[in-house]
């Protein structure tokens, strides 16, 4: 089969590698469609941990064309999208239900083959049935997965006003989800006029940074009670800690390079009772992720800027890294 291999950071090819061998608990899927994800961009340019060489890509979905002796709910012909983790199951954390903090946690596309190739195998516990959507809609399941995991740890409370940061792929779900579940008012910056202009026909108030700062008296005269980061800029983490309202919460949702650090006001954090929570991947959001897609309340068609074939995925990186692009995918 055909499949992207990152040899390295900065190395990859398009190779000719064998087929996936089937165990007794997994499915074979042929991906039709899989995401290119910001997370990829890292592990290519080396600021992801991973293990290589690599088939990247874990945002995926395809049709199910093999299925082990032992799988029992998953049958040949099955439409899915694939959950990417494999937690170890036996540690403190998934003994706690907490099994994206995984302490031996692996990925598809991060650690094991991933979607950007014709096959993948993965195990039937990862695999979710995916009627009635297109392989666009369903490749985009797991991002939106993990926006509704980073959603639920800070919640939004119908009729206030939201500062979101980042109007990249990630940021364009937030921008539905938020006000989906009750922001009255959402603020989302971009210095991409492109990517603002996207947020603005999805509903939200589209200023770069340089206008939110000179607007800063009508738009947050007193703060925000909710800012989203999604861009993984520091300079966009230090501006949206520094528009927070007393008593607000802060979701870091953006991956910033991981020796990074950001300057903040302990006394400020503790005087104004600021709450900060990060969030990480999902847990077991995909299945109302799905949900959502199916019922057309989140639309992704609009916010999906390019398909490729695999050759294509320098371009894609490329047109990532300058802006150019909303969601990329790969179509194996």
């Amino acid at each position: 089969m055909r499949a992207i291999v990152v040899e390295q950071p900065h190395r990859w090819r398009v190779a000719e590698v064998p087929d996936p061998v089937l165990r007794e608990d997994e499915v074979v899927v042929a991906v039709k469609a899989c995401g290119v994800c910001g997370t990829d961009r890292h592990i290519f340019e080396g600021e992801f941990p991973a293990s290589f060489p690599l088939i990247p890509g874990h945002e995926f979905a395809g049709e199910v064309v093999a299925v082990g002796k032992a799988v029992k709910n998953i049958r040949v012909g099955d439409f899915v999208a694939v959950h990417p983790n494999l937690p170890c199951r036996l540690c403190d954390f998934c003994r706690a239900g907490e099994e994206h903090l995984c302490e031996n946690l692996q990925a598809y596309g991060v650690h094991l083959p991933g979607g950007f190739a014709q096959f993948v195998a993965v195990k039937e516990t990862n695999v979710h049935r995916a009627e009635g959507l297109t392989p666009l809609q369903a490749a985009w399941a797991e991002p939106l997965a993990c926006c509704l995991h980073g959603l639920q740890k800070v919640g939004v409370r119908s009729g206030e006003r939201v500062l979101l940061l980042g109007c990249g792929p990630i940021g364009l779900l937030f921008v539905q989800l938020l006000l989906t579940h009750g922001a009255k008012e959402l603020i989302a910056v971009d210095p991409s006029e492109r990517r603002r202009e996207a947020a603005h026909q999805l509903g939200a108030i589209a200023v770069s940074p340089d206008e939110l700062l000179a607007r800063q008296s009508d738009l947050a005269p007193r703060g925000f009670p909710l800012v989203v980061e999604a861009s993984g800029n520091l300079k966009a983490v230090e501006l949206g800690l520094s528009l927070i309202q007393a008593g607000g919460r802060f979701l870091q949702f953006g991956v910033c390079p991981p020796e990074a650090t950001v300057s903040f006001s302990p006394f400020a954090l503790y005087r104004r009772e600021i709450t900060f929570v990060g969030s990480f991947s999902l847990r077991q959001e995909l299945p109302q992720a799905l949900a959502l897609l199916q019922s057309g309340r989140i639309r992704v068609e609009p916010i999906t800027s390019h398909q490729l074939g695999l050759d294509g995925f320098e371009r894609a990186l490329t047109l990532m890294r300058e802006g150019e692009a909303l969601k990329v995918q790969l179509l194996p």
